[in-house]
């Protein structure tokens, strides 16, 4: 799996799970202020995803079906 590029989140410690991704600091930063403006008295971070981790474990190998179909005993 490729991994992102690095995107922005603006969080809000009072409300739900940040769900957009935003492509830069400023339009993060835009965000954040918009929603600081009609949520007076609320706290809303930036914050910056600094890396990714990722873990494969499984592999398939997709097999080519009529070289097998002659030779299946049932």
């Amino acid at each position: 799996m490729a991994a992102l590029p690095p995107f922005w989140v603006v969080w809000n410690p009072q409300g739900n799970n940040p769900t957009m991704r935003h492509q830069s600091r400023e339009a993060a930063q835009d965000e954040a202020e918009r929603l600081a403006r009609i949520n007076p008295g609320q706290n809303f971070y930036v914050l910056a995803s600094l890396s990714v981790s990722f873990k494969s474990d499984v592999t398939t190998t997709h097999f080519d079906v009529m070289e097998l179909i002659d030779e299946v005993p049932f």
